[in-house]
């Protein structure tokens, strides 16, 4: 097999004439991909499914150093007079295809059999241009044993909460562990739950949560209601955190860092091969995938004593991973998205050890209050383990569930303990939302001291954490729950709309602004249903909206001071005077966030959206 590797800054390519018998179906009308690696390949007799592999992984060889993720194999033999039979040729033509995305490598091809017509544009730096030549492997058995050699199979163990641990094939799950056997039999044995679309992608599509289909693949956006409720969870992680009783900033920065800052480019390479890079001039830059390199490049200016650790750093960041697009799920995988990211930083590895416990605590009193629960995965190396089973039987314990352990090698992570918190959505697949863990690297790579009780600088142990999740999943694990719910509902400071007046007629508009100022000025939320419709569709919708509180008045509740209160929650209608009703959402909202409506308050102002 012959290739010609050109990393592109875009190829553009139109079918135009049938070549052969067995050309693929077409449409005779232009693609254009943007950044990316083409692969013009020749596939020459000889050629099988063996050099097919082989040619994907030296391909993804390269395309670390290109800073690439992105592939089209684009069928072309004017490399060489040993051509493959057509229908071989083909055969082997897919088989790259498939590997390459078995890989997670995001992969195009261009029809098969067809003369075409195209206009390339080739990056301009020494490594643009590249050509491979790939022989069969005389023994594709004694690579396949060399590949299994280079990556071990992880070792799994169950943790029990009287901390004793079990072989995961042996273990005998309970009635109300269904969750962490959901968990063992993705991470362990492999089987997932079959897919499908879940209720809740439109669900969020009806909140405003949507694919910004003019953006690149995996970007959303946020109607007034999403971003309402976006706001609030970010709030609210904020809230969270100050939680933990210790000193914490909040900062902003950029989420732009040059990756010929050596401690950059060395943090950046451990997060591997979902990175977003960008090219200006001569310099490369990543787009940052957490808030890391603002905090750390941050707080190496700082001047820190003893005296003030530990103490936390918490920024909301415009996140960006480089997730294969055909992994993308709304609300959930996504290549952009806020990550509310917080950092503890501490004298040493028993105050990180029992600030990991408060915050595992806390990430499991956050999803208790939506009436879900995690189930956990703990990566980590057995040295840790075996040296800390004290510190591992308390955090088993707060999951009030047996935790799946996963062994990892000695010294290959920055961390010591990698904590993942998992959902299982209503699809019965897991789905991992917060995580905790314990950096041991990066304070010394990118130099972040404190002056010790000696007067001597030392690098603390640094805690990674996101108690909510990224704010997308956390939205995410909020419908997840609702969904699971007889009837669905929004936590009630996180619901858009909190209360809905419904006035029966245009001639109590009026004393529906004067009730909906009452309400407002409780910092409630309150819109009123003015438009000219019925009232059994003013109802409805509002039902639809998954609002909490809907008011109808009309002349009987004006002369009675009592409101016909349709009260989601207890699935009926309540006869309720105004300050009764202020009272008790104030109540329910205690000690939560509060943001104004994002959007005019009579709903025939609006749009529909």
């Amino acid at each position: 097999m012959r290739i010609l590797q050109l990393h592109s800054d875009f190829i553009e390519y139109r079918p135009i004439k049938k070549e052969v018998a067995i050309a693929e179906e077409a449409e005779k009308k232009p693609t254009k991909l943007n950044d990316l690696v083409v692969l013009f390949t020749c596939v020459e007799q000889g050629d099988d499914a063996t050099v097919a592999k082989r040619a994907i992984d030296e391909v993804k060889a390269s395309l670390k150093t290109l800073k690439s993720n992105k592939i089209l194999i684009y069928p072309y033999a004017h490399l060489s007079t040993n051509l493959a039979k057509p229908a071989d040729a083909l055969r082997v033509l897919k088989a790259m295809e498939k590997h390459a995305e078995d890989i997670n490598l995001e992969t195009y091809r261009s029809p098969f059999g067809w003369n075409k017509q195209f206009t390339i544009s080739i990056k301009g730096h020494p490594l643009a241009e590249q050509s491979k030549v790939i022989v069969p492997a005389k023994k594709a058995e004694e690579e396949r044993k060399v590949r299994k050699w280079r990556t071990p199979k992880p070792e799994y163990l169950l943790l029990k909460l009287d901390g004793e641990t079990v072989d995961p094939k042996e273990y005998r799950f309970q009635r109300d562990e269904e969750d962490i056997e959901t968990l063992v039999n993705k991470e362990v044995f492999k089987k997932e739950a079959p897919g499908g679309e879940p209720r809740i992608i439109s669900v969020l599509k009806k909140f405003g949560f949507e694919w910004e289909p003019s953006s690149d693949s995996g970007h959303m956006r946020y109607g007034p209601k999403a971003a309402l409720m976006v706001d609030l969870a970010g709030d609210y992680a904020w809230q969270s955190v100050n939680e933990l009783g210790i000193p914490s900033f909040f900062i902003k920065g950029t989420n732009l860092f040059n990756l010929n800052v050596p401690a950059i480019k060395e943090h950046a390479d451990l997060f591997g091969e979902r990175l977003y890079t960008i090219r200006v001039a001569n310099d490369e830059f990543v787009l940052k995938y957490a808030a890391c390199f603002q905090q750390f490049a941050m707080l190496k200016d700082w001047m820190v004593s003893y005296k003030q650790i530990p103490f936390g750093m918490f920024e909301i960041a415009d996140s960006y991973r480089l997730e294969q697009s055909g992994e993308t799920l709304l609300g959930f995988r996504l290549r952009r998205f806020y990550m509310p990211d917080y950092h503890v930083f501490c004298k040493d590895l028993e105050q990180a050890k029992d600030m990991t416990i408060k915050v595992h605590r806390k990430i499991h009193e956050k999803v208790r209050e939506l009436g879900s629960h995690y189930v956990s995965l703990y990566n980590l190396t057995k040295s840790f383990f075996e040296k800390n089973r004290n510190f591992m039987r308390e955090l088993v314990r707060v999951d009030r569930r047996p935790a799946l352990l996963r062994f990892v090698p000695e010294g290959k992570y920055y961390w010591v303990i990698n904590v993942e918190h998992h959902i299982t959505d209503e699809l019965k697949r897991s789905r991992e939302i917060a995580t905790v863990q314990i950096d041991i690297g990066n304070a010394k790579r990118f130099e972040i001291k404190y002056i010790n009780e000696k007067k001597e600088e030392s690098f603390p142990p640094i805690l990674h954490t996101a108690v909510l999740g990224g704010i997308e999943r956390y939205i995410y694990t909020v419908f997840d729950s609702a969904l699971k719910k007889e009837i669905p509902t929004v936590p009630l400071w996180l619901s858009p709309t909190q209360v809905r007046i419904v006035p029966i007629s245009d001639k109590f508009i009026d004393a529906a602004i004067k009730v909906a100022d009452e309400i407002q000025a409780q910092c409630i939320r309150v819109d009123i249903d003015d438009r000219p419709i019925t009232m059994q569709r003013k109802i409805r919708e509002a039902e639809m909206e998954w609002i909490s509180y809907v008011l109808v008045i009309g002349q009987k509740e004006i002369d009675s001071g009592i409101l016909a209160v349709r009260d989601r929650e207890r699935k009926e209608i309540r006869k309720i005077n105004l300050q009764q009703l202020i009272k008790e959402i104030k109540e329910k909202n205690s000690g939560k966030p509060f943001r104004p409506l994002t959007f005019p308050q009579k709903l025939s102002s609006r749009p529909q959206f």
